[in-house]
């Protein structure tokens, strides 16, 4: 078998690898998934019959796309993207430049870095279980959980939702009172002397511990719309005590 068939033999198994719908996505730095703000799928024609890459950098050939065709996009990095589609070879999971593809809608790299920007702070407040201004609601549930309390607060114009939450700890309460306490002598036996088992005990003064749970502190998060419009917070919440503000969640139209 010559290297070229073995050659193409691989990127046939490869490209139907990378293709298939179940694979976990491996993110390439610094690109922009459009996984992350929506699942309604974008769908861009192709101009041309097309080589696309395995790679970012556009080194390792992965196939030319059939021309003519919608690829589904899924991914943006600098001048190209991360596309589904149909190559010569079969489906492939593949980059390639803008260029191969019809114009992007206007301002769309800009509302994605944008909200990519946000995702980012978004992500390491969640790391730290923080709660900020301009979070959405499920952005709070990943960060510290479902409250224990759901309310709401109805207004002249509008109905605030709030969320409750109180932080509790386990405190060791010691009791002393009257009780029994036996004491267990074990004797060795020698030569000359059997061993034996001395048990001893009295009425006397014990003592006993057990842990009560005690709130120690309390989160009240007031949603406007959906997104966090003012936190009230006393001593021992969940959050780390300093308020953080973030941009409101920005809708990305594709």
């Amino acid at each position: 078998m010559n290297s070229l068939l073995v050659r193409l033999i691989g990127v046939i198994v490869l490209t139907l690898t990378a293709a298939a719908e179940g694979s976990p996505i491996i993110r390439e730095p610094g690109a922009i998934y459009l996984s992350d703000f929506g699942e309604r799928p974008m769908r861009l024609k192709l101009l041309r019959a097309a080589p696309c890459f395995f790679d970012s950098g556009l080194t390792r050939y992965a196939g030319t796309l059939r021309f003519p065709q919608s690829v589904r996009v899924e991914a943006f990095l600098e001048n190209v993207c991360r596309i589904r589609g149909d190559a010569r070879q079969g489906g492939v999971a593949a980059w390639v430049p803008y260029s191969e593809l019809e114009p992007l809608p206007e301002n769309l790299l800009t509302d994605l870095q944008e909200a990519e920007e946000r995702r980012q702070v978004v992500d390491d407040l969640i790391s730290q279980n923080e709660v900020a201004i301009g979070m959405t609601e499920a952005e709070v549930s990943r960060s510290v959980g479902k409250p224990q309390k759901k309310t709401k607060r109805a207004e002249k114009d509008f109905v605030r939702q709030v969320w409750e939450y109180i932080r509790y700890e386990l405190v060791p309460q010691t009791t002393v009172g009257p009780g029994f306490q036996q004491t267990v002598i074990n004797i060795p036996g020698g030569t000359n002397s059997p061993g034996g088992t001395i048990i001893t005990g009295g009425n006397r003064l014990t003592s006993s511990t057990i842990y009560v749970k005690v709130p120690v502190g309390k989160l009240s998060i007031a949603f406007l719309d959906g997104v966090v419009e003012s936190l009230e917070q006393s001593e021992g919440t969940l959050t780390g005590g300093q308020v953080s503000v973030v941009v409101p969640p920005l809708e990305v139209v594709w």
